[in-house]
């Protein structure tokens, strides 16, 4: 009985190794991507994604910096290749699901990432005070950033 339970532990423990090691890059073509990083306020420190619009054609929505507005740009398939180049890159598409600290945290930081394919794969993973150890997600949002510095502002913050 004991051979039996010890069998069924190695195999199990195989399936779980072959199943982590079998993630692989979707094939499909990047269709949208987000990411956002949430700090203590209510509002997120960073949001950004890229979807296509009515049309088909991609935009960006990003804040310019932390706390700051929501501002628009049109980008070309180009912008979404480099997007998927990174997280090729980064093997993003071995990321957890979820991330968090072995200790409790009760204030902090949260992230999450999403990126859809159109071959019907994504890829998601969200974080609380914790996240994976590449530079994948500070590359999505520096090239965010970037790519909306010559946008338009989409939203307008109440003054305090």
């Amino acid at each position: 009985m004991m051979r039996r339970g010890l069998f069924f532990c190695l195999i199990g423990g195989l399936f779980g190794v072959l199943g982590c090691a079998l993630k692989k890059m979707p094939e499909g073509d990047l269709v949208s991507v987000e990411f956002s990083r949430y700090g203590t306020m209510a509002r997120p420190e960073f949001d950004g994604h890229v979807e296509q619009d009515s049309t088909g054609a991609f935009v960006l929505t990003a804040m310019k910096e932390t706390y700051g507005p929501l501002f628009e740009k049109k980008v070309d398939t180009d912008v979404m290749k480099h997007f998927r180049q990174i997280i090729e890159e980064e093997k993003m598409y071995n990321y957890k699901e979820s991330y968090k600290p072995s200790l409790d945290v009760l204030d902090g930081w949260g992230w999450s990432f999403t990126a859809r394919f159109s071959d019907g794969s994504s890829i998601s993973s969200h974080g609380s005070n914790a996240g994976p150890r590449d530079n994948g997600l500070a590359r999505i949002w520096d090239y965010m950033q970037e790519l909306v510095q010559d946008g338009v502002q989409v939203e307008f913050l109440d003054e305090e």
